[in-house]
């Protein structure tokens, strides 16, 4: 043996030496291989924890006063002996001094002589269910015992006047604006200077208008065109309604030349009536007073014709004439029907002329003043004058 170590160590090549051996190849932690072994484990409870918790035990569970704070121990005190109380009472002592009032008797006769207290009030929900302290339940308006309870708010009572002095700026502003607009009221003797026909009035050409032909040659113009007669006819009307108010009216129109302007101007109060809320109640009756002879006045007067007129007593009597000239007829019948005392009398004339008149009358309703005016013979809704005589009467067909 020891000849073939010996034989093959001779021919084996000397031994090399050891060299030490690489180490591990370096992997990064942030591959995705390396990210997925991380997370793998914790994907599964990463928002609710661990998939199972261990449970406490029973026996640990949570007494009573655990949790408060604990107060140090107390010492002992060097001394345990206590010291003997003084048998003499201190300065401060003060001893119950004792009366002789009787508490009992006093509460005794405090308790029936005392007024009952009022039971306290329940709200119940059902029959045999709960009861409740009735003024907590909100079934008692409590609002009502308040001190600004039925009080208007002060907002309220701003806006109110506000809205009033708006209304009221508004109202003055619309009157203002209405009497900027309104006509001029008229005098009665602005209105007597303008209700008259001058005596250089031309008139209106006979071209304008249409009338019967037994008319042709003895008219030479027209003063007074028939519409115009008809609505001063009707604002006399409403003059007798302002001024006789809801008063029941006894119309006393005077024969002859008077029938057709008094049928008219009644017809206009009674239109006006049934247009408005005022009724006002007519009667009609008609006189005569002959003072004209062949156109001539008489100085004697007679009054024909009509009713008993005792009945005008205590009444609203309209007088309604066509035409007035000195007044002297109008006085006549006016001093006739004063004797029987009516309650109130007016004159209405379609036409005054205008003349001197001793006595100053003047009728109360009067549509227009002339000079040139005598008595009407026809009863015609125009006003003409004669070639002739150059004086107005009715005429135009």
């Amino acid at each position: 043996m020891a000849t073939q170590s010996a034989q093959k160590g001779a021919s084996d090549p000397p031994p090399r030496p050891e060299q030490p051996g690489k180490p591990a190849r370096y992997i990064s932690k942030y591959r995705e291989f390396v990210k997925h072994e991380a997370v793998k484990n914790k994907s599964q409870w990463k928002t609710m924890g661990p998939a199972k918790v261990a449970v406490p035990s029973p026996n640990d569970f949570l007494q009573k006063h655990s949790k408060e704070p604990k107060l140090a121990p107390k010492k002992k005190e060097e001394d345990g002996k206590k010291l003997l109380p003084l048998s003499v009472p201190q300065r401060t002592y003060r001893p119950v001094i004792r009366i002789k009032k009787n508490f009992i008797i006093k509460n005794a006769v405090a308790v029936i002589r005392g007024v009952p207290k009022k039971p306290r009030p329940f709200c119940v929900d059902t029959r045999q269910g709960d009861k409740y302290p009735l003024e907590p339940s909100g079934l008692v308006p409590k609002y009502i015992k308040k001190k600004n309870y039925g009080v208007t708010p002060k907002y309220v009572t701003r806006r109110n006047e506000e809205i009033k002095r708006e209304e009221e700026e508004y109202e003055a502003s619309v009157l203002e604006q209405l009497k900027k607009k309104a006509m001029k009221t008229l005098s009665d003797e602005e209105r007597t200077n303008i209700l008259k026909i001058s005596d250089n009035w031309p008139g209106y050409s006979l071209d304008l208008f249409t009338y019967p032909q037994h008319y042709y040659g003895d008219l030479e113009y027209v003063l007074i065109p028939h519409g115009i007669i008809v609505d001063r006819t009707e604002r006399l009307a409403k003059d007798i309604m302002q001024d006789l108010g809801d008063n029941d009216i006894v119309v006393l129109c005077v024969l002859k030349g008077g029938y057709k302007f008094c049928a008219d101007l009644v017809e206009h109060i009674k239109n006006l009536s049934r247009n408005s809320e005022r009724f006002i109640s007519m009667k009609v009756d008609f006189v005569r007073l002959k003072s004209y002879h062949n156109d001539q006045s008489m100085q004697d007067m007679q009054i024909m014709g009509g009713d008993d007129l005792s009945k005008l007593a205590g009444k609203n009597v309209l007088i309604v004439e066509d035409i007035v000239g000195t007044g002297r007829t109008m006085k006549v019948l006016l001093n006739n029907i004063e004797k029987y005392k009516p309650k109130m009398i007016k004159v209405a004339s379609l036409l005054v002329k205008r003349t001197s008149r001793p006595d100053g009358y003047r009728p109360d309703c009067m549509w227009l003043n002339s000079k040139r005016i005598d008595p009407p013979r026809r009863d015609r809704p125009v006003f003409a004058t004669e070639k002739d005589s150059g004086q107005l009467r009715w005429g135009g067909g």
